[in-house]
């Protein structure tokens, strides 16, 4: 079995915010390595159930083993975590944990996630999908350059999609050697500006931002009243895919602007935020987990 060692981000912060009470089951959408599905079994009482959703059969593997201590307290399902509404029912669960990072084990895989080396794979799933090399295979120049732009931000994007696009796409090598035509003149910069290269192409292959839309909503529905929603972005991309799901759930009028009057009732929030500002790493856990730099904690609750 492959082993999986990821610190969990933000954990004493994200378990304090769920705010684990007696009577509920709770779910954890992002398995991952299982740090923080632990922490969630060692709060759970009997008769509480966490459910636990990851689309990495690896992933889900090394978690059975690292939780096989809490037995029929966890439930496992293998599949994307945007099942979360059809897997549970409605005010089914007392909270709701995403951590939306790519776990240090596939980044550190001989899978493509990171621009360290691999096959152009980056499926989350290997067992299913498409997986970038056949993206790429398949993309025109114009539909490339959106991504890189949209979903990384990225400068000379036109310019490094005809660079990727002409070459060869079959390794993680592949587009590091397009990365370093096109911006040659920023040796410094090199580093940061593959992994966002990579970011953004992985978000495709894995149609990250449709997930997530999906599931947070469907996550409100899901929540009981007072129920937590905890969500963990590492990037402004999954931060906006978060804001704009939930944002509808926050306001009490859903009538068009315009109208001069409002006729839907006027009773239609469902979600208050608990924190204004997001939460970050302390000092302490970014000396532990460089990882964690860019983390930021939502907390949301199901009024």
């Amino acid at each position: 079995m492959i082993e999986f060692c990821h610190t969990p981000v933000l954990l004493k912060e994200s378990i304090e915010s769920l705010r684990i009470r007696h009577g509920y089951d709770y779910a954890d959408c992002t398995l991952g390595a299982g740090g923080h599905s632990e922490k969630i079994a060692e709060l759970i009482g009997e008769g509480q159930k966490l459910h636990c959703f990851d689309r990495d059969i690896e992933a889900i593997n090394a978690a059975k083993a690292r939780l096989a201590r809490f037995g029929e307290k966890i439930n496992y399902h293998h599949k994307p975590f945007s099942n979360l509404g059809t897997e549970l029912g409605a005010q089914t669960l007392g909270g709701i944990l995403y951590d939306l990072g790519v776990s240090s084990h596939q980044l550190d895989a001989n899978r493509g996630f990171s621009f360290s080396g691999g096959e152009l794979d980056m499926r989350m799933d290997a067992g299913s999908g498409e997986n970038a090399q056949s993206y790429l295979n398949r993309i025109s120049e114009k539909e490339l350059t959106k991504v890189l732009k949209e979903n990384s931000d990225l400068e000379r994007a036109g310019r490094l999609a005809k660079c990727i696009l002409i070459g060869k796409k079959n390794t993680a090598a592949d587009l590091n050697a397009a990365v370093e035509e096109v911006y040659n003149n920023r040796r410094e910069d090199l580093n940061s500006l593959k992994a966002r290269v990579f970011q953004a192409i992985r978000m495709e292959v894995n149609s990250e931002i449709a997930e997530i839309k999906k599931s947070v909503e469907a996550a409100v529905h899901c929540l009981k009243i007072g129920g937590r929603l905890c969500i963990i972005t590492y990037h402004s991309k999954e931060a906006r895919a978060v804001k704009d799901a939930l944002s509808p759930f926050e306001k009490n009028c859903l009538c068009n602007v315009n109208l001069p009057l409002c006729l839907c009732g006027g009773n239609n929030r469902k979600i208050k935020k608990v924190n204004k500002k997001p939460i970050t790493p302390g000092t302490e856990e970014l000396k532990k987990n460089s990882r964690s730099r860019s983390a930021a904690l939502r907390v949301y609750e199901r009024i």
